[in-house]
């Protein structure tokens, strides 16, 4: 525990909990990246109630290595079918097929789609002018 009382000590000298952010990341700026889909989630809003599928990538190499990137699929009433077919397009792409029993429930697509985690893509990303980062998907042979 000595280390945690180190990193503590030195931590919070340079801390001021009133007005500094707790994440420094820097954004990751818009290109194409080498990454790795680890996992895919089944999400909610609690404020809305929107709820989407979330893919998480990892960056492989280069200046953001190990950094996460979070491609989503929302399902709204206007973005539904979009969703659907995109997402469905994908899994094609890496080599899958959805049952369709698995769109029964937002649960069940996630872990239909978890079987994708552990294949390689290359993530494109890029801002839109109002600041939203929109991204493309294209998955590498294995």
């Amino acid at each position: 525990m000595d280390d945690l009382l180190n990193i503590a000590t030195k931590t919070m000298e340079k801390f001021n909990p009133a007005t500094d952010k707790v994440d420094d990341f820097e954004k990751i700026p818009d290109g194409e990246y080498n990454c790795l889909l680890e996992e895919v989630t089944a999400r909610k809003s609690e404020k809305t109630g929107t709820n989407w599928i979330s893919l998480k990538f990892t960056i492989l190499d280069g200046d953001y290595e190990n950094r996460l990137l979070f491609v989503n699929y929302f399902f709204t009433e206007k973005t539904m079918e979009r969703s659907i077919k995109a997402i469905t397009k994908l899994a094609y792409e890496f080599g899958y097929e959805i049952p369709l029993d698995s769109f029964s429930s937002f649960e069940t697509l996630a872990e239909a789609l978890n079987s994708m985690a552990g294949n390689q893509a290359i993530v494109s990303q890029k801002t839109s002018k109002n600041d939203y980062a929109n991204y493309s998907v294209t998955p590498l042979p294995m």
